[in-house]
């Protein structure tokens, strides 16, 4: 865990501008940190960004000899089964965009969290995947803090020099880029969200954000290092920045699943794209 330390008690940090993240997915078998992730399981498709029940808890996938359990690839399938593939709306970058980018599926650097394997199928306006799309997200890590920035918070605020919780992925044939993850903690002001910044040619395309059931969060919430803080000050419905994520594409779908992590979430998304 890379000698953190999590206060017991923390205030909350205050907003200081909306945030942009995605997240995706790659329909491949990985080697080291792009190793698949987590057996594939179909969505639910009775919603955005509901699951189907509450989150598994966090104990490592393991076969009967007590190795690492094979991991499913996440295929264009799952992503057909989704109930919305529609253009995902444009959302602020926020005050914390990446500083570099760095090529890598595992984003975690061994924070801790409850595991989440991400997916995102990168589509264009007639829901037609865009391969070669670069991917690139960043999200708050369990105590509501960001790599790279020293973000004037109370308790935890490590800052320049770390890239915890960021990363880059290009789009497969398929239009699916994944990343190994944790579940985003919360901060002042601001629903759980991930930015996201997709890119086609070099061009930026797309900044948005990707946002997380509520009900599914609150149960990650009571777990692990997320409980010491509490649920978010913050619901969809007073959020500034968010739209409606059940609806306009920006919803992710949740499904206990288990990770290379440990049993954790399965995240998915069609990414529309103005290409």
């Amino acid at each position: 865990m890379n000698g953190l330390e999590h206060p017991a008690l923390r205030t909350r940090r205050t907003f200081l501008t909306g945030a942009a993240a995605v997240l995706f997915a790659a329909a491949c078998t990985e080697t080291d940190d792009q190793t698949s992730d987590s057996a594939a399981v179909p969505p639910s498709t009775e919603g955005t960004v509901r699951a189907t029940t509450t989150p598994a808890t966090t104990q490592p996938s393991t076969d009967e000899d007590g190795a690492a359990a094979t991991i499913a690839p996440i295929t264009r399938e799952l992503f057909a089964a989704l109930s919305i593939c529609t253009m995902t709306p444009s959302q602020t970058a926020g005050p914390f965009p990446n500083r570099e980018q760095i090529d890598r599926r595992d984003i975690t650097e061994g924070y801790p969290g409850h595991p989440l394997r991400l997916g995102i199928r990168v589509v264009d306006a007639a829901c037609e995947a865009v391969p070669g799309a670069q991917v690139e997200i960043w999200h708050a890590d369990a105590s509501g803090d960001y790599s790279s920035y020293q973000d004037n918070g109370d308790g935890k605020d490590e800052g320049e020099g770390t890239t915890f919780l960021r990363g880059s992925q290009m789009a497969d044939s398929d239009g699916i880029v994944e990343f190994q993850t944790i579940y985003p903690g919360w901060y002042g002001g601001r629903a759980v969200h991930i930015h996201a910044l997709a890119s086609v040619g070099g061009q930026e395309i797309l900044t948005t954000q990707l946002y997380f059931d509520e009900a599914y969060t609150a149960a990650v919430y009571e777990t692990g290092e997320y409980a010491q803080f509490g649920l978010p000050d913050t619901i969809w419905d007073d959020d500034r920045i968010i739209g409606d994520p059940a609806t306009d594409g920006s919803g992710l779908v949740l499904t206990p699943a288990p990770t290379r992590l440990g049993d954790g979430t399965l995240g998915l998304i069609n990414l529309g794209v103005p290409v």
